[in-house]
């Protein structure tokens, strides 16, 4: 058997809760979960460019969150480059 070792982290109560819900629902244990997670977590950072890394959280400024918000509630129009690009990625799902 593989030598097993035990951890202890403080998480928030809602990744807890994740955390209690994938696993009911997933039959998978908390354990190999946690671990498997721990596993993907550093192997990419290891492995990534900093630049390919998208943080879990993202903290603003309440003025960033305003900006965000008034953005959220009437989106800029779309430039004729980004409706270009669309175009082409809609084009591309077709084939």
């Amino acid at each position: 058997m593989t030598h097993v070792t035990q951890i202890s982290a403080q998480v928030s109560a809602s990744a807890k809760q994740l955390l209690d819900e994938f696993s009911a629902v997933s039959g998978i244990k908390k354990s190999r979960i946690v671990e498997d997670a721990l596993w993907f977590y550093v192997r990419a950072r290891q492995e990534l460019p900093e630049s390919a890394i998208v943080p879990a959280r993202l903290v603003v400024s309440e003025r960033g969150a305003a900006t965000v918000e008034r953005s959220l509630a009437q989106p800029p129009q779309a430039t004729p480059a980004l409706v270009r690009l669309m175009r082409t990625l809609d084009s591309a799902d077709a084939e």
